[in-house]
């Protein structure tokens, strides 16, 4: 959340400043729920000193711990070191107040609205990144991590597997006794890195609202899927919605922070220490440091194409 500490420097009165950080605020709270990346990743904030996240991995490639007999060395255990780094990026949005509007009593009430829309342009792109990435940044999102998962995915019915690739049981928007979702995300399940488990699947609305056919004994899929990411029956928090992922395909993901991560150097804040500028009009800024998503382990992600071709 916004800090409600006080902003010094800054040319717009505290008390309007205050109104704004409540609101920022409260849309946290209100929207929270329909937050993508913040629900589905892991969070850690590693202060606001650090440009570059540098993640060491620490990999045995010999030796083994067992039974050794009195007298005798066990084997040496050795290790590799790698370095993966994320770089922290500025997310930001703003709007203008006149100095005239500040003078009133309802001045902070006014901007209620710019305020909620730059919250909502802020979270949509952590959405987007966390899902789609962001190549010209470098940045791998989950439909590149399970595109290019080598274990295996599930391809369109009409598809060519190969390596441990497969075709799906039959397009999610189909009809008929081929149509088989809970085989596709079993085989789904297979494929994944073996350190982690099933924790939700992610795909677009329409994919997702397909889990809620029937089976030939007209007992909806969504029922006994969910036991495949641990879920008891009736609970459908494994279902996803994104408007940011492909259509026609969904992703089995983990929770877990040795796959993957969202990382914040810098909360979501005000910034209001700009001066005024021509026409009395002064520039406020909300903004925050952080990395969408951090992918430590691809394998963890596995692809799903649930179309006919």
């Amino acid at each position: 959340m916004a800090s409600t500490d006080l902003h010094y420097g800054s040319f717009i009165p505290q008390e309007v400043v205050t109104a704004w950080v409540q609101t920022i605020n409260d849309y946290e709270l209100n929207y929270r729920p329909e937050l993508i990346a913040r629900n589905i990743l892991p969070y850690r904030d590693v202060g606001s000193q650090i440009d570059i996240d540098a993640i060491t991995h620490i990999q045995t490639t010999s030796g083994r711990a067992g039974i050794v007999a009195k007298g005798a060395s066990p084997d040496p255990i050795q290790i590799a070191a790698g370095v993966e780094k994320h770089e922290m990026y500025q997310i930001a949005s703003g709007f203008y107040i006149n100095e005239r509007d500040l003078a009133k009593t309802q001045g902070p009430v006014m901007k209620t609205a710019e305020i909620n829309e730059v919250m909502a342009k802020i979270h949509a792109t952590e959405d987007y990144i966390a899902i789609n990435g962001d190549s010209s940044l470098g940045i791998t999102g989950i439909v590149g991590a399970a595109h290019a998962n080598t274990r295996g995915k599930v391809l369109a019915t009409a598809g060519s597997p190969t390596g441990n690739d497969v075709v799906n049981m039959g397009a999610w928007d189909s009809s008929g006794d081929t149509l088989d979702p809970y085989e596709d995300i079993l085989n789904a399940i297979k494929f994944m890195d073996p350190r982690f488990k099933p924790w939700g699947l992610v795909a677009d609305r329409a994919t997702i609202r397909n889990l809620d056919k029937t089976d030939s004994e007209r007992v909806p899929f969504s029922d006994y899927i969910g036991k495949l990411f641990g879920k008891a029956e009736g609970d459908r928090s494994w279902m996803i919605e994104s408007q940011f992922t492909p259509v026609g395909y969904a992703y089995v993901i983990p929770y877990s922070p040795q796959a993957a991560e969202f990382v914040v150097s810098e909360e979501i804040d005000i910034a209001d220490d700009y001066p005024k500028e021509k026409g009395g009009n002064y520039w406020v800024e909300i903004k925050e440091w952080t990395c969408p998503i951090e992918i430590h382990s691809p394998q963890a992600f596995v692809e799903i194409s649930t179309l006919a071709s």
